[in-house]
């Protein structure tokens, strides 16, 4: 009994070292589109979200790239699907706004989910697997919260040194302009004798 705990804690450990989000940079006005290899009754699941909420398109496509699943214009979500039939299914993040944007995604696969749902287990070893399943997912909006919050320090910092920047021009611009009144004002006074 120990034994199946140590190696299902192992299995958990390997798992959790080896799910990590990917993060794509959609250019303007282009889609890109990943590929999952599925057979019948199989369940895929994808999160995702993009830097600073900025609105994409979510497309899932079956076998025969038909559309199954649309989410338009959103900055983050998440879908789960169980496949039909087998083949090459498709995922794809279009971006229509004349920008970049930055998507980080999380697919949950077959192979994942074949662990999940493992008939030969024991009810705790299935409620152990429930439990790594919902810490991934919580480990999952952790790493979404980690990448938001690198954008916004780099957003921050950029923002910092552009003030710095400013001041220091305005700084300039306000010694050069009390310079050049200072000056305006003693040769003012120099023509009419004062000085």
């Amino acid at each position: 009994m120990i034994r199946q705990f140590a190696s299902i804690a192992l299995i958990l450990g390997v798992l959790a070292f080896s799910a990590a989000a990917y993060t794509t940079i959609l250019l303007p006005n282009t889609q890109e589109c990943y590929y999952e290899r599925m057979k019948s009754g199989t369940h895929f699941s994808i999160t995702f979200e993009t830097a600073s909420k900025l609105p994409i398109e979510f497309v899932l496509n079956d076998v025969n790239r038909n559309p199954i699943y649309t989410m338009p214009h959103t900055g983050e979500g998440s879908y789960s699907y169980v496949s039909t039939s087998e083949g090459r299914y498709s995922y794809c993040f279009k971006n229509n706004a004349p920008h970049e944007i930055v998507v980080n995604f999380n697919p949950h696969g077959p192979d994942e989910e074949k662990f999940l749902t493992n008939h030969d287990a024991t009810p705790a070893e299935n409620e152990v697997r429930k439990l790594s399943h919902n810490i991934e997912e919580v480990r999952d909006h952790f790493n979404f919260m980690l990448f938001r919050n690198e954008v916004h320090e780099h957003s921050v910092s950029a923002t910092q040194g552009r003030m710095f920047s400013w001041a220091i021009l305005q700084t300039l611009v306000l010694a050069g302009a009390c310079g050049w009144q200072i000056y305006y004002v003693r040769s003012l006074f120099k023509v009419r004798g004062v000085v």
